[in-house]
């Protein structure tokens, strides 16, 4: 095919390849001492970094976080209270929202 053929006696001018610029030392130790603290935080127990944190605010003068309840357990709490009184009103007001966000 003759659109496929090389023109003879043109050639193309190749582009110098740009060198990606090395990263700074800094950067690079940054991120070394940020993967030592994850893998160290792995190890430790999960109970014991919670007191450490729950001891640590205390000593800045911050309490403890309590952590705030969502929905589900609200209306769980809801209807199983007086023997599931309102089991009946809270389950459709849950199916109403689950529909709605299916919708």
């Amino acid at each position: 095919m003759f659109f496929f053929k090389k023109k003879k006696g043109v050639e193309k001018k190749k582009t110098p390849v740009r060198k990606k610029p090395e990263p700074s030392t800094v950067n690079e130790d940054r991120q070394n001492i940020l993967l030592m603290i994850r893998k160290i935080r792995r190890r430790i127990n999960p109970d014991v970094l919670l007191k450490a944190e729950q001891i640590a605010l205390s000593q800045i003068g911050e309490g403890p976080s309590i952590p705030q309840e969502n929905d589900a357990s609200r209306l769980f709490k809801l209807a199983t209270q007086n023997n599931g009184a309102r089991r009946a009103e809270i389950l459709t007001l849950v199916e109403r929202r689950v529909n709605k966000d299916l919708h």
